[in-house]
């Protein structure tokens, strides 16, 4: 019999579709790829920095990239364009080209570096300002500030770098010029200005073509015309770039932790009946000894009336206090009261 039945289903087995056999889900086994897989975040943590300028960005992102590859956070998108600048729009407009350029890209900041074209003279439909008159200062804060607007709406952090020191001293004084009215637009819109000029001047805050490296040797930064800088420089830019924005967000992240958990809402106090009090603002009143909660405000009665100095400014001039504590005249007793002596018995 026992033979028959394990024949029987052999057969039985052996003859199941194999559709249905496959019919079973395979599950993945806990640790495997195909779990991780599944459990993989697709959210980017990438923090993307464009960098837009001139000819001066263009190196400081080159350099700013060759930093971000030892740092897998953090990936560096270097958009610039040689000749452009604030002052001459015409030549290249940024505020009409970033939006077309941030489209459909989600960059986490943004590093402006612009001013060594903008030593020439603005048009302005008509009219045509020199470097440095009223209307030309006037007419670069306007597009200065036109700039961050289109940066801010953007919603993204903004490094606005500091024109970097220049070899000819001329060059230096209209390059300061235009550094300040960036530097106040720029504070004055919230966003970063960074100022590493100091890194490339002498001690005594002369221009020097020379200095540390990214690895800390000291070497040639700066080309022969004062103005660009060579890779090493550009690499040492970077560094200090880098540095800072990753302070920033150090500092940013610090805030964030620190800030204080909203405290729970205090519980109204409990208006009770005083003792013997039979009504609560015209409602009857039910005295319960055991649920007594002093209000706040007779808490602090009791705290003053404890704690509380009389002091002789605290006496009123001519009052019964003044008579007792400065005098020491204690008032009369009341009539018929037990030390009333002045009471005369009659005569029998």
């Amino acid at each position: 019999m026992v033979s028959r039945f394990v024949a029987a289903l052999l057969v039985f087995l052996l003859g199941c579709p194999l559709s249905q056999a496959q019919a079973v889900v395979e599950e993945p086994i806990m640790g495997s790829q195909s779990i991780e897989d599944l459990i993989q975040q697709s959210a980017d943590e990438t923090y993307r920095i464009l960098v837009i300028g001139d000819a001066l960005a263009g190196g400081l992102g080159a350099g700013l990239a060759r930093m971000a590859e030892a740092d897998p956070r953090f990936e560096v998108v270097n958009r610039f364009q040689e000749t452009s600048g604030i002052a001459r729009a015409e030549v290249y407009d940024w505020a009409t080209s970033l939006p077309n350029i941030m489209e459909g890209k989600e960059f986490s900041a943004v590093v402006v570096l612009m001013g060594i074209n903008d030593r020439q003279s603005i048009r302005s439909g008509e009219f045509k300002y020199e470097f440095n008159s009223p209307e030309w200062l006037a007419a670069y804060k306007t597009r200065t500030a036109g700039l961050l607007d289109v940066l801010k709406s953007a919603g993204v952090k903004v490094f606005w770098v500091a024109i970097p020191p220049m070899g000819d001293a001329l060059y230096e004084r209209d390059m300061q010029i235009l550094a300040s009215i960036q530097k106040t637009e720029v504070l004055g819109k919230g966003a970063s200005y960074v100022d590493l000029r100091a890194r490339f001047l002498n001690l005594d805050g002369t221009y020097t073509d020379t200095g540390p490296d990214d690895t800390g040797e000291i070497r040639k930064l700066r080309a022969r015309d004062g103005v660009a800088f060579l890779k090493q420089g550009n690499s040492r830019f970077g560094q200090l770039l880098m540095a800072e924005i990753k302070r920033e967000m150090e500092t940013k992240s610090l805030q964030t932790s620190l800030q204080p958990t909203p405290a729970a809402p205090a519980a109204a106090a409990e208006t009770v009946p005083l003792f013997g009090q039979l009504t609560i603002d015209g409602a009857p009143a039910t005295f319960e000894p055991d649920r007594i909660k002093i209000a706040e405000a007779l808490r602090a009665q009791a705290m003053v009336a404890s704690n509380g100095k009389i002091t002789r400014t605290d006496i009123v001039p001519g009052s019964s206090a003044e008579r007792l504590f400065v005098a020491g005249e204690s008032p009369p007793a009341p009539a018929g009261r037990f030390d009333d002596f002045t009471f005369v018995k009659p005569v029998e």
